[in-house]
């Protein structure tokens, strides 16, 4: 049997909730089309660019916006399929909802989320799994941003399609793809210092015989 969408379009439920979000103690930028749990902004192409765009093109953009229509109250216990029991997320807000008949707990987490946050947490695993201490996390960052490293890293590394819904987009660059080239890199560059080091080390002494 054919799946039938019977879900109202993000437009509609952008349109009943666009008064509604300090109601439940959030702000949303109209014209930046970001997930509403954590804001996850999905770039700039989804994005209402002008100050004077009609009603129907703010509508257009949040419809075309690649965020999740997700139930407040679960289906399975009793919620509807109408706007006011929908809320715009990123998959993997949607994956990490609370599933409760209580909409005041869907909304205290709500409050609480943040892909910034989110993010610095995976960074921090990343760093950890490759050994990178706390105190050298700046160093690193830095080394991450330098020129160098972009040459370097430039073929060497590719987006990852993730196994499973728990992601705010279809294809990223991990950290810990960022991460472990950075080490690598970095490893690569102290071992060059050293043998230049011996080098200049067995010049020196040659010049002195």
């Amino acid at each position: 049997m054919p799946y039938t969408d019977r879900l109202p379009s993000k437009a509609r439920i952008f349109s009943y909730w666009k008064d509604r979000f300090g109601d439940v103690g959030i702000f949303i930028d109209w014209g930046e089309t970001s997930c509403w749990a954590c804001r996850f902004h999905y770039g700039v192409k989804y994005d209402i660019k002008s100050s004077e765009a009609s009603w129907n093109e703010i509508l257009d953009g949040w419809d075309r916006v690649p965020l999740q229509r997700c139930h407040i109250v679960p289906r399975s216990l009793g919620g509807i399929d109408e706007p006011s029991n929908l809320f715009l997320m990123c998959r993997e807000c949607h994956d990490l909802a609370p599933n409760t008949a209580l909409p005041e707990i869907f909304f205290e987490w709500i409050r609480a989320q943040s892909s910034w946050r989110r993010e610095s947490a995976k960074f921090e695993e990343a760093f950890r799994s490759f050994g990178v201490r706390p105190e050298q996390h700046k160093e690193f960052l830095l080394l991450i941003e330098s020129s160098e490293f972009k040459d370097w890293v430039d073929g060497k590394l590719g987006l990852h399609r993730p196994q499973s819904n728990c992601a705010p987009v279809s294809c990223r660059l991990t950290p810990a793809t960022i991460i472990g080239l950075a080490v690598h890199y970095s490893k690569l560059e102290y071992r060059h210092s050293q043998r230049l080091h011996s080098q200049s080390n067995v010049l020196t002494i040659a010049k002195d015989n």
